[in-house]
């Protein structure tokens, strides 16, 4: 069961303590995850953002409806040394893996309904959780409520995107682009021939194979096997580079009050609405 609750909504105090006491009282309950509502974006500026308004069971990520993912993990620990230093080489070569592999499988996978594979076909997208912020912070010893590791941790996360982007920017010109840039520029067939010229020139530099890449989990902030620290929620705006999200929790909150509880979610659902209010603005290419 997945419960969407808009944390950034005001309704009446008494109305607003009363749906939080019973979010909290379910917060033990296995079945049940809490989710903000959110959109899954794309790395490529050619395509939109799009509602999320279903929930993938692999993950948990929430994607929009009738659509085809191929999820993956990477583990950032796994790369990093005792001190939390990363091995940048072995984490591309693992990167560069998973988008082949993923690629791969969209071709590979029956999916089910003709729906979800046309979905396939048009936006060949991925779900790579890059997972282990929290840990990564830990183990290097830094302060989750210094800037400064906030600073280290989402240029981590651009060296990321970056690998993944340029694959998948390879494989759209070895291969060919995902369908669903055609389709959005389809929308602009009456528009001036200068507009349709930028068009192609920004596909033939944008354009990607796979509509989506990166995954996280807004509970991955913490780290693993002790209870969750709220001097980590200063990662969260970490979740900014991801491109879509999950909300699964396996990390201890049974310390917490609902007061931190609830700051959590307003914390998160802030950090996604500036993401959100920042991509109506048209991105230029």
């Amino acid at each position: 069961m997945f419960i969407v609750i808009d944390a950034a909504s005001r309704p009446p105090e008494k109305y607003s303590d009363l749906i939080w006491q019973h979010l909290w009282a379910l917060r033990a309950c296995m079945p049940v995850n809490i989710v903000v509502p959110t959109v899954v974006s794309s790395p490529c500026p050619l395509l939109s953002d799009e509602p999320a308004d279903a929930i993938l069971p692999a993950g948990g990520f929430q994607v929009p409806r009738n659509t085809a993912w191929i999820p993956m993990r990477i583990d950032l620990a796994t790369y990093a040394d005792r001190r939390g230093d990363m091995r940048l080489g072995a984490l591309e070569k693992a990167l560069l893996a998973c988008v082949d592999r993923g690629d791969a499988l969209h071709d590979a996978r029956a999916w089910p309904g003709p729906a979800i594979g046309a979905d396939s076909r048009a936006n060949r997208r991925l779900a790579i959780l890059v997972e282990g912020w929290g840990e990564l912070v830990r183990t290097r010893g830094a302060d989750p409520a210094d800037f400064r590791t906030l600073t280290w941790v989402e240029e981590l996360a651009h060296f990321v995107s970056g690998i993944l982007c340029a694959r998948s920017r390879r494989l759209a010109v070895e291969r060919g682009h995902c369908p669903a840039i055609d389709l959005a520029g389809a929308k602009i067939s009456g528009s001036s021939r200068e507009i349709k010229v930028r068009w192609q020139r920004a596909v033939a530099d944008k354009a990607l194979r796979h509509r989506n890449l990166i995954a996280m989990s807004a509970w991955d902030v913490f780290p693993r096997g002790q209870p969750a620290d709220l001097r980590y929620l200063d990662l969260l705006p970490l979740l900014r580079s991801a491109n879509c999200l999950s909300f699964r929790r396996e990390v201890d909150i049974e310390h917490w009050n609902i007061r931190e509880f609830r700051r959590f979610y307003e914390r998160v659902s802030a950090v996604l609405q500036c993401s959100i209010d920042k991509g109506q603005i048209a991105r230029q290419v």
